[in-house]
């Protein structure tokens, strides 16, 4: 069963997810420090190779913004497990951006993991996995 102290917990983390994407989708990239670790990881779609460092996370979301435009962007509610000072958010997404002249929809699932440092939640790693194509 779960406590009350984990619902807040999920709570935290939820908020935490909502303040991300809300600052990517505004165009603030720099906003996503407050909630990036020193030491955080993106692994991209398919697990081949890494950003790591929160400046290079960040670097990789205002890369995204610069390149592309988005039209459309959903998410569902997220999936939040708590062990400890661990925590791991899984929500789906759906998006469809203009990148080059061309337009594309991509879903898929999001996957951050935090660590609470005695102070607060941070994401220290964070992976997409994208759906297959729908023809």
């Amino acid at each position: 069963m779960a406590s009350v102290g984990d619902a807040k917990k999920r709570e935290e983390i939820r908020e935490i997810v909502k303040k991300v994407n809300a600052a990517w989708q505004r165009g603030r990239p720099e906003e996503l420090s407050a909630y990036f670790h020193e030491d955080m990881v993106m692994a991209p779609p398919g697990l081949s190779g890494r950003a790591k460092g929160r400046e290079a996370c960040v670097a990789s979301y205002r890369e995204f913004i610069q390149m592309a435009k988005v039209k459309e962007y959903k998410e569902t509610e997220p999936e939040i497990d708590i062990w400890g000072n661990t925590a791991a958010a899984t929500y789906g997404w759906e998006m469809v951006y203009e990148l080059k002249g061309e337009t594309y929809h991509e879903s898929g699932w999001d996957v951050f993991v935090f660590a609470h440092d005695g102070a607060k939640w941070q994401a220290v790693w964070r992976t997409i996995a994208t759906a297959p194509h729908q023809q």
